[in-house]
């Protein structure tokens, strides 16, 4: 079952990626940031170098969940995806991906998106960055299974080809037990 969902989501995410709009279409938008956006989606995709995504590791902040619950809980967030990123001229990413990975509760957390991050320092050395992405997300345990969109914070170091990345998961629908979840991937360029 896992397998074939994720066969549907990458089958969606081509799909989807085919059907970026040409930039040259992106013109007949009607608010000048919806071109701007419209464009960037499709320099990255035709133009992005492209970039293995490896899953990672998930963090259950102590203090949002109870010790009976965290222990339930799966750390190890496995999986992997597809990206393909354009670095713009001041050296920050542009990155349109697909990415799928084991969730807290061991079922296929799959999503398409675009990440923006913008870094400091010099090129050549470790490179910290800050950025952020928008996603649309499938999870069995959301929505009954609906995709839906989130928008999260990203952390990076780059060092070279190779980027370690992470986001923050807040609390959803308060209390205990529902989410502050900090997760864990890297990102390799394979150009």
């Amino acid at each position: 079952m896992i397998v074939n969902r994720l066969g549907l989501w990458a089958i969606a995410a081509i799909a989807g990626a085919a059907a970026l709009p040409a930039r040259a279409s992106c013109d007949d938008l009607a608010w000048q940031w919806v071109v701007d956006s419209c464009r960037r989606l499709a320099d990255t995709y035709q133009n992005g170098s492209y970039e293995l995504l490896v899953s990672g590791y998930s963090y259950h902040v102590p203090a949002t969940w109870t010790p009976e619950r965290r222990a339930e809980l799966n750390a190890n967030a496995w999986g992997g995806g597809l990206g393909k990123t354009t670095e713009d001229g001041e050296g920050n990413n542009h990155t349109v991906y697909f990415l799928g990975f084991e969730d807290s509760h061991k079922h296929l957390q799959a999503q398409v998106g675009y990440a923006y991050t913008k870094f400091w320092g010099s090129r050549d050395g470790l490179q910290p960055g800050l950025g952020w992405t928008a996603a649309i997300v499938q999870r069995p345990d959301i929505f009954g299974g609906v995709p839906f969109p989130v928008v999260l914070p990203l952390f990076e170091l780059r060092y070279g080809k190779a980027i370690l990345t992470s986001t923050y998961i807040p609390t959803l629908n308060g209390g205990v037990n529902h989410g502050s979840t900090l997760y864990v991937f890297g990102r390799i360029s394979l150009e």
